[in-house]
């Protein structure tokens, strides 16, 4: 089952393009343990969409495209940068999942909620 959880991204319109404006590292731990889990990640998407049934995709992220694994660690991590998310007009609030394919070819979304979307000056 995914975790939901908020997060929050920011477009700094005088900012770099290559300026990193998110930033996450999540470990993956076995259901209601914080033992890492077993498997190795093959493939992994993040999108930020409109709405929680992701009627507009606005980012899309793969491996090697803003998300890379750490097989060692069992970890995801996450780096959007300026230019990766001038679609933030103005302040609004979107949705976001990510999901792992595991070495068995098992998908499964590991998080998904809100983004609070920001735009900086």
């Amino acid at each position: 089952m995914a975790e939901n959880k908020p997060i929050e991204v920011r477009y700094y319109r005088l900012a770099p393009d290559d300026a990193t404006v998110f930033i996450a590292v999540w470990k993956l731990t076995k259901a209601g343990t914080t033992d890492p889990v077993d498997g190795t990640v093959v493939s992994a998407g993040f999108h930020i969409n409109q709405g929680s049934q992701g009627k507009r995709q606005y980012l899309t992220l793969s491996l090697d495209n803003g998300l890379s694994w750490n097989d060692e660690e069992k970890a995801l991590a996450i780096q959007i940068t300026n230019s990766q998310v001038p679609f933030i007009r103005e302040d609004s609030e979107l949705a976001y999942e990510c999901f792992v394919v595991w070495d068995n070819g098992e998908a499964q979304t590991i998080r998904e909620g809100t983004v609070t979307a920001v735009r900086v000056g």
